[in-house]
């Protein structure tokens, strides 16, 4: 089981569960491990691991500062997309370059079970506009960003979780195509 967490935040099942862990010693090298896979998985073997390794040294560096730049990319990546519009899901490279060093656009993560998806045409189920952090029962506003037809989660990242959730999928990860 790779350690990440999936959309579907697990603490609400912490009191009727147990969460699977070697022990606390070993839970570093999972991260380290689970940090790896991804990048090779993601930019092959040995690209993976150059990109990993200067990703985590500059990780404490890096920081995300709003510029002029970063405003007019905002405004490229809200397509407005609504239910039943048709759109393409962009490719692994062109997603990667929208990630910071954490793997995340804007805070969303981009997860390894989403790239199976990645080439391939899917209409929009709905926007998200609001969730529930199922840790805290806290409401957070979400823009620019919407599920996606028969496009779920099979768990196989995660140990083979069954909840079959649905991925968050960001807009400057997809394009429109015209109808």
């Amino acid at each position: 089981m790779k350690n990440e967490s999936c959309h579907g935040v697990v603490e609400c099942l912490r009191g009727g569960s147990e969460r699977w862990v070697l022990s606390p010693a070993a839970k570093p090298w999972q991260k380290l491990r689970s940090y790896l896979v991804w990048h090779t998985e993601n930019f092959g073997r040995w690209r993976g691991l150059s990109v990993a390794c200067l990703s985590l040294w500059q990780r404490k560096r890096r920081r995300f500062h709003e510029t002029d730049q970063g405003r007019s990319s905002a405004r490229r990546e809200a397509l407005a997309l609504q239910p039943g519009e048709l759109v393409e899901v962009k490719s692994v490279e062109e997603i990667l370059a929208t990630l910071d060093g954490n793997r995340r656009h804007k805070g969303l993560l981009w997860m390894t079970g989403m790239k199976k998806y990645c080439g391939q045409r899917y209409r929009v189920y709905k926007r998200v506009q609001r969730i529930t952090l199922e840790s805290d029962g806290e409401l957070r506003n979400m823009r620019n960003t919407v599920l996606l037809e028969d496009v779920l989660c099979d768990g196989r990242e995660f140990g083979g979780c069954d909840r079959c959730c649905f991925h968050f999928w960001r807009e400057v990860w997809l394009k429109r195509i015209p109808s």
